[in-house]
C-alpha cells in the first residue's frame, strides 16, 4: 500500500528483507499502536523512528537483570520486565529485550554466577508476562496459517518457543503451542488431528546439532509432504545443512519473513 519495504528474491523467488527494513517495519507497528498514522511513519528513517518511539539506543543494561536475578527479588523483576514491555511494545520487547536477556540469563547459568532456581524463577517470570501481553492477540482468522509448536525428547528448553509464539500470533497466525518434548508419534497425530500447515520445532544451544539433525530427518519421513517444517535455535550455526523439506529460519526476524511467504502463498493459491 505505501511502497515499503520493496524486497530483493533468491533464486526461488522467495522475498529477502534486511534487518533495517524488519527493524523499520517493528518500530512502524509500535508507533501505528500508539495511534500514529502509517502515512506519515512509512517517511521516516530508523533513527527518526527510534526517536519518535522513545526506544533507548544505548545498549541494554543486562546486568541490571543479573544483579535482581541474584538478590532474589521477584517483585522488583517483574515491575522490570513490565517496564521494558511498556517502553518497547511487544514486538519490539521479544527481539531487543527477551532474547538477548534470555542468553544472557543462559550464559550467567551456565557459568555458574546465577543458581538453577534463579534461572527457573525468570523463566517463569518471563512466561507469565508474555503470556499476559498476548491475551489481547487473538487475530486469528478462517485463512491465518497454523502453526503447532513443540520440541523434540530431549529439549526442554521452552523460552524459545514462547518467543516464536509470541510473534506467530502477533503476525496473524494461528498457534497450537503443545510444550516442550513431544514424542514424534504424538507430533505426526498431533498435525493430522489439528490440520496444521507447519510444524516449529526449536532447538536450544545445549542440544547437538547433528542429534537433532537426524531426528529431524526421521520426523520429516512421518510427516505430510504438504506439512512445513520450521526449524530454529542456537544449536545450528549459518552452515548447517538440513534435510529435504525442513526449513532452518535464521533467528527471530526470519521467523516473521517465514510467516508473511507463508500466509502470501496461501492467498495466491
Amino acid at each position: 500500500r505505501y511502497g515499503y519495504p520493496s524486497p530483493s528474491r533468491d533464486t526461488h523467488g522467495a522475498r529477502l528483507y534486511t534487518s533495517d527494513q524488519l527493524d523499520k517495519l517493528l518500530l512502524i507497528r509500535q508507533l501505528m499502536d500508539q495511534g500514529k498514522r502509517p502515512g506519515k511513519l512509512m517517511s521516516l528513517d530508523l533513527a527518526e523512528l527510534r526517536a519518535l518511539a522513545k526506544v533507548p539506543r544505548t545498549e541494554l543494561k543486562l546486568e541490571q537483570l543479573i544483579d535482581l536475578l541474584k538478590a532474589r527479588d521477584a517483585a522488583a523483576m517483574r515491575d522490570w520486565f513490565q517496564h521494558q514491555v511498556q517502553a518497547h511494545g511487544l514486538r519490539s520487547f521479544i527481539h531487543n529485550v527477551m532474547a538477548p536477556a534470555t542468553q544472557a540469563v543462559g550464559e550467567a547459568w551456565s557459568s555458574g554466577h546465577l543458581a538453577i532456581h534463579e534461572e527457573h524463577l525468570y523463566t517463569e517470570l518471563m512466561k507469565s508476562l508474555v503470556r499476559q501481553s498476548l491475551a489481547e492477540y487473538q487475530q486469528e482468522g478462517d485463512d491465518a496459517p497454523r502453526v503447532m509448536l513443540t520440541t523434540v525428547p530431549g529439549e526442554r528448553h521452552s523460552l524459545g518457543l514462547l518467543m516464536v509464539e509470541a510473534l506467530l500470533r502477533l503476525g496473524g497466525a494461528d498457534v497450537l503451542a503443545f510444550g516442550p518434548e513431544m514424542p514424534f508419534r504424538d507430533i505426526k497425530e498431533a498435525a493430522v488431528a489439528h490440520k496444521v500447515d507447519v510444524i516449529g520445532l526449536s532447538f536450544s544451544a545445549s542440544f547437538k546439532s547433528d542429534d537433532a539433525v537426524v531426528m529431524l530427518t526421521g520426523l520429516r519421513q512421518m510427516i505430510d509432504p504438504g506439512v512445513r517444517i520450521w526449524v530454529g535455535g542456537a544449536a545450528f550455526d549459518d552452515n548447517a545443512l538440513m534435510p529435504e523439506g525442513v526449513d532452518l529460519l535464521d533467528g527471530l526476524h526470519g521467523i516473521e519473513q517465514a510467516l508473511a511467504e507463508c500466509k502470501r502463498v496461501s492467498s495466491v493459491s
